[in-house]
């Protein structure tokens, strides 16, 4: 009985093997033992026929791709840089004036609150913090504004600052590193440089020790802007809960981790501009133009092909093959696809630096382009699915 497996296999490939000899499959040396990789043979034999007709789609769903996920990395590079100040202070907790949800907009905050507070807080460090939008003049005496942020433990002497180096250019000091400028008035030189405050604010981010800046916003002696707590031991795992207890305490008081306070800034900038949501639709929208060009590929492949995959299954091809045969086309789709976009977007984002600084690319844009693969590889799956089903029965039985 063993014996006669082998010629009852192939016979029953026998009418698949005549079939492919129409495609030129008989020099790959397809036999019965490769009955699984039927599917894989007849792809490559049809791709060699039709590489002209696959390059238009290949091009468009990569375009898309590209399109998709350079949106998706301009989106949550959008909500990064919303909070970049306050990521860049790296601070375990933040207290504020209650109703502040932005670093960048504070109001001033009464300084006698730092005793008090250490009653919740023991062992913390309390650093001053203040914030505000002031004049700038660059070493060639170019005017503008920028976002002066001071804060205790800045290692800045008294009259330097440091700026982030895509802003170097755009406030005169490429090359300038010790050349005076003039921030609120007073005289200042380029103390530092950091890769860690790109911003669409419009204002650069300049950093100043506390005083100095605290004089150039002509605030009062008495106060702040915020107060940024850090535990040198590390953050207690209650932190949440003493914050809760000052805010019931204080109630003129805002207190909030380092975390809540960057996730409510950049909430704050993608709530009142709206620009995130816009970005995000952009990326949605391109998403689905790359997974209506998948499916009418698959479609349009299945019209073609129509004669032929009649053939397979009046020959005795099984549904599952030409599954397959549909699932490898669309898989190639969807990999020259995401290929295309692992080599674009870095080239885009690299091209867009000097305009868009704060883009960049993250795992999460790689993990929305796996996403978003899988979800087009699915649909075309299905639509190709269902044009089978469409094929006639007589159509098949003549064949």
């Amino acid at each position: 009985m063993n014996a006669a497996v082998p010629a009852l296999v192939a016979s029953r490939h026998r009418p698949l093997r005549r079939w492919s000899a129409r495609l030129g499959l008989a020099r790959l040396g397809w036999s019965a033992r490769l009955g699984g990789s039927v599917a894989a043979l007849l792809l490559g034999a049809i791709l060699r026929r039709d590489a002209r007709s696959l390059v238009f789609s290949l091009l468009a769903c990569g375009i898309a791709a590209t399109v998709a996920i350079f949106q998706f990395a301009v989106f949550t590079s959008f909500l990064a840089a919303g909070a970049a100040a306050p990521r860049f202070l790296t601070a375990d907790a933040w207290i504020t004036e209650r109703g502040v949800d932005c670093f960048d907009f504070p109001t001033p905050l009464a300084d006698g609150y730092r005793g008090a507070l250490l009653a919740e807080l023991p062992g913390a460090r309390f650093d001053r913090v203040v914030v505000g939008f002031t004049a700038w003049v660059s070493p060639a005496g170019k005017r503008g504004n920028v976002a002066l942020i001071g804060i205790d433990g800045a290692s800045l002497g008294p009259r330097e600052f440091r700026a982030d180096v895509s802003d170097l250019a755009r406030l005169d000091l490429r090359g300038a590193a010790r050349r005076d400028a003039s921030i609120g008035g007073m005289t200042v030189q380029l103390g530092g440089q950091t890769d860690r405050l790109a911003t669409f604010l419009g204002a650069p981010y300049v950093i100043m020790a506390f005083d100095p800046a605290r004089t150039i916003l002509q605030l009062p002696a008495d106060t702040v802007t915020m107060l940024a707590v850090r535990f040198p031991g590390g953050a207690p795992a209650d932190l949440p809960a003493r914050l809760a207890r000052i805010e019931a305490r204080f109630p003129e008081l805002g207190a909030r981790t380092g975390a809540a306070f960057e996730a409510s800034s950049s909430a704050y900038w993608q709530t009142k501009t709206g620009a995130g949501a816009a970005i995000l639709l952009a990326a949605l929208l391109a998403s689905l133009l790359m997974a209506l060009l998948l499916v009418n590929a698959i479609g349009r492949f299945v019209q073609r092909r129509q004669s032929d995959i009649i053939s397979m299954l009046g020959h005795g091809a099984s549904h599952g093959q030409i599954a397959g045969l549909l699932l490898g086309m669309a898989a190639l789709l969807v990999l020259a696809a995401q290929a295309q976009m692992l080599v674009l977007v870095p080239l885009f984002v690299r091209i867009a630096h000097p305009w868009l600084p704060w883009v960049t690319v993250k795992p999460a844009d790689l993990l929305f382009a796996s996403g978003i693969a899988g979800l087009c590889l699915t649909a075309a799956l299905v639509a190709a699915l269902r044009e089978l089903k469409g094929f006639p029965a007589d159509a098949i039985f003549r064949s």
